[in-house]
């Protein structure tokens, strides 16, 4: 009798556990879209606070992220805000020119390797120009922009 009542007693127990019981229901989760903003078609300097956060987040981060990776991807591994806006971009300031960056003497390039200066050069400064929709410094359009939108200079030019 005492394994007969034993018996029923787990017999339910045992037969729930051998089917087992049902499968929680999948759901699968569609992440909600979210809007792009639409920028103006204007010059950068043109936009507000708001939007040059999302004109950098849009167009210079995909354009500039590749470029700097493709020169010394060990040296640009964490591409980010703080790689040209320095510590300031954590706490939301993106002042510019970046102190934190090397500090450029134009009359003596010589303490730079000549691919860095080149690949500014050639891929930096024209690309960021184009992004900001300004015309290239050059020594006939000082008003251009130039290394000294993001470097400080040891001696402005005169």
């Amino acid at each position: 009798m005492k394994l007969f009542a034993c018996v029923s007693y787990f017999a339910p127990l045992v037969l729930c556990a051998a089917c087992g019981s049902k499968s929680p229901a999948t759901t699968t989760t569609t992440p909600t879209p979210t809007a792009t903003v639409v920028l103006p078609d204007v010059a950068f300097d043109k936009l507000d606070h708001d939007q040059r956060i999302e004109f950098m987040k849009q167009k210079v981060m995909p354009a500039m992220e590749p470029l700097f990776k493709q020169h010394d991807a060990k040296m640009f591994a964490d591409f980010g805000c703080k790689t040209c806006h320095g510590k300031g971009a954590e706490t939301g300031h993106f002042d510019m020119p970046n102190a934190e960056l090397p500090k450029l003497d134009i009359a003596d390039m010589s303490k730079f390797k000549k691919e860095d200066l080149e690949w500014m050069a050639k891929d930096i400064k024209p690309t960021m120009a184009k992004l900001v929709q300004q015309a290239e410094w050059t020594p006939d359009n000082p008003k251009g922009f130039g290394c000294a939108e993001c470097h400080t200079l040891v001696q402005p030019p005169k």
